[in-house]
């Protein structure tokens, strides 16, 4: 091709470009992924979103053919991590595994240097975190109507651990509070990680948290559990009623590992990121080992955790404001 064609070319590409004909990006949709993914998690190795994060990269990889690296940046009640995020490019290489619920908590409660509603876009939900109330076996109760007897006859007694203001824990003693009438004494922490023995060593004696971190204690006679925030009972442990049985009314969260992009990446890449996960989660083996711990692995359209997101700030922001709750 002569000089004169050559510049034929590229003047009709920077044309239709301009046109909005040819997208920038058309050539890294097309060959994405190219290099290695990344999946931040915000929270520290071990825990239930990074071992998710490890497990569903580790399938990822194999149906998008391309490394996938998982990252944890902790800190600030997930704030840290979904910020690397936020900064990154918006060229489909960088995702967020969180707590779907820090996602409306954290710009109430905080000051985060994002916005996620403008900054981040839903990919799909994960897997489905069923929270529990917890109790010391020293307390004398045996279910959730004879609990909150005994907390209502003892005032501002009985001590609930939470892993700090604004962390799901907390807003479940404040769900509780508001709509039994009890008064609970809130003894904050840094994470469950720290709660759980300060159960042990009897200086709270109620929590709330996920079945697998619970499940070896109440094996053992150290604690109890009395419902689960969930529509059904949980096949896990299906003697646990859930709050709406025991207690009448919604009255606990649960949440989910949520996965999120920045804004601004290629519609392409997110659905085909979607279809992806979709495959992933829905294997037998990652279903089957996310059951035995108490979690519902399963894909979503953005849409759909969008309107769960939805929810979810008209629910918690109420409470926020209804409560008072701030960060000290």
């Amino acid at each position: 091709m002569n000089r004169k064609s050559v510049l034929q070319v590229c003047g009709a590409v920077a044309l239709a470009a301009a046109c909005g004909l040819v997208s920038p990006l058309a050539s890294a949709q097309g060959s994405w992924p190219s290099r290695p993914i990344r999946i931040e998690v915000p929270y520290p190795p071990g825990t239930g979103p990074d071992v998710m994060a490890r497990l569903v990269g580790e399938g990822l990889s194999k149906e998008l053919k391309a490394s996938v690296v998982v990252e944890n940046k902790a800190g600030a009640n997930g704030i840290i991590g979904t910020a690397e995020v936020v900064k990154a490019p918006a060229d489909g290489y960088t995702y967020l595994l969180v707590d779907r619920l820090t996602l409306t908590v954290n710009p109430l409660l905080y000051q985060p240097p994002y916005d996620p509603k403008k900054d981040l876009v839903s990919v799909s939900n994960i897997a489905d975190v069923n929270l529990y109330l917890v109790t010391s076996a020293q307390l004398p109760v045996n279910d959730f109507k004879s609990f909150i007897a005994y907390a209502k006859a003892n005032p501002g007694k009985v001590t609930f651990g939470t892993g700090g203001v604004g962390s799901v824990m907390h807003l479940n003693m404040e769900l509780l509070e508001s709509g039994t009438g009890v008064k609970f004494l809130h003894v904050p922490y840094k994470a469950l990680a720290e709660v759980i023995p300060a159960m042990l060593g009897g200086q709270v004696e109620v929590t709330s948290g996920g079945v697998e971190a619970m499940l070896p204690y109440v094996q053992k006679g150290s604690f109890k559990l009395l419902a689960v925030g969930a529509p059904t009972r949980q096949a896990i442990v299906p003697n646990v009623p859930t709050i709406v049985e025991a207690g009448g009314s919604d009255m606990l969260l649960s949440t989910s590992y949520s996965f999120h992009a920045k804004s601004g990446v290629p519609p392409e890449i997110l659905a085909r990121m979607n279809a992806a996960l979709t495959k992933v989660l829905s294997q037998p083996e990652l279903k089957r080992w996310a059951a035995d711990r108490g979690l519902g692995a399963g894909a979503s359209t953005p849409a759909e955790l969008d309107a769960r997101i939805g929810v979810d700030n008209d629910r918690i922001g109420r409470l926020v404001r209804e409560r008072g709750i701030k960060v000290q």
